[in-house]
Parts: structure tokens; sequence; C-alpha cells
């Protein structure tokens, strides 16, 4: 008897199953205060409310449906409008004091490209050789020089900024008026 009790159990099981996965009615209704009620059982409705009963009707979930599927048409995708582009100015390499003070000897060139960003103009790659005579005798040495120029707009009366470079770090900083003539 021990033996067929698991077998007499997952027989019982089985035959359960379809009853609780087939569909049903749902019966809804609205109270005085609102509340949306829902239930399987008719005789679980109040009288008051059999009047304004509404059925739904749920679907067996392992039945073939009866009506395919409606294809929904998606709305057209509208591309956001691209902003009008401003005319053109000349590039002011304009810095202003508050940015100006923060340019020191001994910056790299990367340092003053990534806080002032590119200059309006550059000169560059002139080698300056010097000669000399130390402790170990004579030397020389030679320097790459390069310029940057931020060069202010005339008319606003914005003053020209120009970093000179040696070697890749900054050594001199000069802050030029436009002339007044």
């Amino acid at each position: 008897m021990k033996r067929y009790l698991p077998i007499t159990l997952g027989l019982m099981i089985l035959l359960w199953m379809p009853p609780l996965s087939q569909g049903g009615e749902i019966y809804k209704w609205v109270d005085e205060k609102g509340t949306v009620h829902l239930t399987d059982d008719p005789a679980n409705i109040p009288e008051k409310y059999a009047n304004q009963i509404k059925t739904i009707t749920v679907p067996d979930k392992y039945a073939e449906p009866s009506l395919r599927p409606e294809k929904i048409a998606l709305p057209p995708v509208m591309e956001p409008e691209s902003p009008k582009p401003k005319p053109e100015e000349p590039p002011s390499g304009f810095i202003p004091f508050t940015k100006f003070k923060y340019l020191t000897e001994g910056m790299t060139e990367a340092e003053v490209l990534g806080r002032f960003g590119p200059p309006t103009q550059i000169v560059g790659d002139e080698i300056h050789t010097r000669t000399g005579f130390g402790r170990r005798g004579l030397f020389r040495r030679e320097s790459l020089i390069k310029r940057y120029y931020y060069i202010g707009n005339y008319d606003l009366g914005e003053r020209t900024t120009v970093v000179h470079f040696s070697n890749g770090r900054v050594f001199r900083v000069e802050r030029i008026f436009p002339p007044t003539w």
C-alpha cells in the first residue's frame, strides 16, 4: 500500500490541475464609497448592487486564441528640431582676468590647453641655443620655444595674452593692451 501512495497522490494532483487552469467569469461592482469589488461567486454580491454587476470573462490559459492579435500601428517617430545655427563670429581667444590669474610659470602646455582652450594663433618651433662655461667646462643647451597667442576682440577692448613655452613649460606670460590710436 505504501508503494502506491505517491502514485495515487500524483494522479489526484493531475486530476485537479485542469479545473484550476480553466477560464471562468468574474463579477465586478462598485459600492457607494467608490470601492471596486471583484468576486467569482455571484452569491457573494449584495442584493442592492445586483443591478450594476459587470461580468468579465476570463479565457482559459491553455486554450487556443479565437482571434488573431491585432497589429498595432506605432505612431511615426518625430525627430526633434535641430537648433538654428548661430552666425559665426571670429574666434576670440580672450582670457578674462578671472582665468588669467591662474596662468603661472611652470605650467605644462597640456595644462594651458586644458584650462584656456586652443589659442587663436600659434607661433612655434624656434630653437634657442645657449652656450656657456660651467664647472665641467663648456656646455651647450638647446630649447624649443613656442608661443600661444590668445587674441582678444579689439572692438571690445579685450587684451591679448601671449604665453611663451620653453621645452613644453611656461616660462613667460605677457598681457598686451590693444593699441588706442
